[in-house]
């Protein structure tokens, strides 16, 4: 359901949520079951509504994008411009909820909507806001320039308008559609966070993700795409993976053998490989890491990191800093 960031940066119990959004009949600790469209929209209503701040919008809008590690946020960071990187999310935008985000050219203008997944059930105005707030603060960052876009709008009263005006520095307009749009020359802005070989690999993860659901593809890809998802949301259970991709616990460990592997060992691969990206592609912490990887604290994933590799993650880093400068020196 992809509410659990949410929650956790608004002090809400994810539990006392989904009893207020009628879906309390989702079992404790199963949050990670996919629901329609209609009832992810009213989770985030439940969510905005127990909110004890007004500004919750902007607010939240601004912390997601500067605080937890959300992958699919790394494909637009990693492009080297805004336009590319806004076409590279909208590939993925579906994982982070049921909705659509499209990006065109209007006339000079480089636009994005966002829309609910299914045509039949509007989008709250709200979650379109955030999506806006959002969108504008990664970009912020990717750039290093306080990016303001040319419009804006949304289906929100005046009051819920002029609660994001100060942050996007424009007022939106009252639209049926959740929209932004660029300049020409923010749409080509170069993007200081540019990684391509991040990006290489965080692509081939996210869509893991998009066919963790195609029961066509061997086991242990779809229990990697679902892995990568549920991490986010700090859940790694055999369990976990089983009901994200519909089949029982049971089956999972029958068809795991069947591949001779097992879960354990999935588990591990999949993060060792993530841990390692990070730590030579990026600059994120050790807290950071641990974190996106799902480990209760930096303790436990250094421990981890240390059996995979015999290095402590930071020692890893430096060593293979090391090595990239004496291959440069030397070619």
């Amino acid at each position: 359901m992809a509410t659990d960031v949410a929650c956790r940066i608004l002090g809400i119990d994810p539990d006392v949520m989904l009893e207020t959004a009628g879906l309390a009949v989702l079992a404790r600790g199963r949050a990670e079951v996919r629901v329609n469209a209609g009832q992810y929209f009213d989770a985030w209503n439940a969510t905005t509504s127990l909110a004890s701040r007004i500004d919750v919008v902007p607010y939240l809008g601004v912390a997601i994008s500067r605080g937890p590690v959300i992958p699919v946020f790394f494909t637009l960071s990693c492009a080297p411009d805004l336009e590319t990187g806004l076409m590279r999310m909208a590939q993925f935008k579906s994982l982070l909820g049921p909705t659509r985000m499209r990006v065109f050219r209007d006339g000079p203008l480089l636009r994005v909507e966002y829309e609910s997944a299914d045509s039949r059930i509007p989008m709250p105005s709200s979650l379109g806001a955030l999506q806006i707030v959002c969108m504008v603060e990664n970009i912020r960052g990717a750039t290093a320039h306080l990016v303001q876009p040319v419009m804006a709008g949304f289906n929100g009263t005046d009051a819920e308008r002029r609660q994001i005006a100060g942050h996007l520095g424009i007022m939106p307009e009252r639209s049926d559609a959740a929209f932004v749009a660029f300049s020409p020359e923010d749409a080509k802005r170069r993007f200081i966070s540019e990684n391509p070989n991040l990006w290489a690999d965080v692509e081939a993860d996210l869509t893991l993700q998009l066919a963790a659901q195609n029961d066509r593809l061997r086991i242990t890809a779809r229990v990697r795409g679902a892995l990568v998802d549920l991490m986010l949301s700090g859940r790694t259970g055999a369990e976990d993976v089983a009901i994200a991709l519909g089949i029982s616990r049971s089956t999972l460990q029958r068809r795991l053998r069947e591949e001779e592997t097992y879960y354990q060992a999935e588990l591990d691969a999949t993060r060792r490989d993530m841990a390692i990206r990070y730590l030579t592609k990026t600059t994120l912490g050790i807290d950071q890491i641990a974190s996106v990887l799902a480990y209760r604290d930096p303790s436990s994933f250094s421990r981890s990191f240390r059996r995979w590799t015999g290095l402590a993650p930071l020692a890893f880093r430096e060593e293979m800093a090391s090595r990239t400068r004496t291959s440069s020196s030397n070619g």
